[in-house]
């Protein structure tokens, strides 16, 4: 098992490395070129930027029972698919019980967005959240 975090969107880095550390699991981030990561404490994976290309990298290096941190439905699709295992950074453990209601919940953003409807985003990330992101990881990591 590792944990393998999409980079880009990621706000509780040193809060996973922690963790990491605790249960000796291999933690890898995965960002592109536009993002400095100078991290000694796990790996980081740099990608070419462009659309989609770090999940490209890390859909290829997945495998199953691997912990995949994202905010992307998408990619959370494709890792699912792979075996893995999602936690979103909210602290929403993504599944095959509610991976297609994200999915239509991402088309309907999309369309309205193509509609020229302006949508807020999330709030601000809030210390109640970090803490039920970081009781889930825990949880999935005792769960092996």
């Amino acid at each position: 098992m590792r944990i393998l975090v999409d980079g880009d969107a990621c706000p509780d880095k040193a809060y996973i490395k922690e963790l990491a550390f605790l249960y000796q699991i291999e933690v890898i981030v995965f960002t592109d070129y536009a993002h400095s990561i100078d991290e000694k404490e796990y790996q980081v994976r740099l990608c070419e930027i462009g659309k989609d290309s770090v999940d490209m990298v890390l859909i290829r290096e997945v495998q199953p029972k691997d912990i995949v941190i994202t905010q992307d439905y998408g990619l959370a699709s494709l890792v699912l698919s792979k075996g893995a295992r999602v936690l979103h950074v909210s602290g929403m453990i993504i599944d095959q019980s509610n991976i297609d209601g994200l999915m239509l919940q991402r088309f309907i953003g999309y369309k309205q967005r193509r509609k020229d409807k302006h949508l807020k985003g999330p709030k601000k990330r809030t210390e109640n959240q970090r803490d039920k992101f970081l009781g889930q990881l825990k949880k999935l990591i005792e769960e092996k």
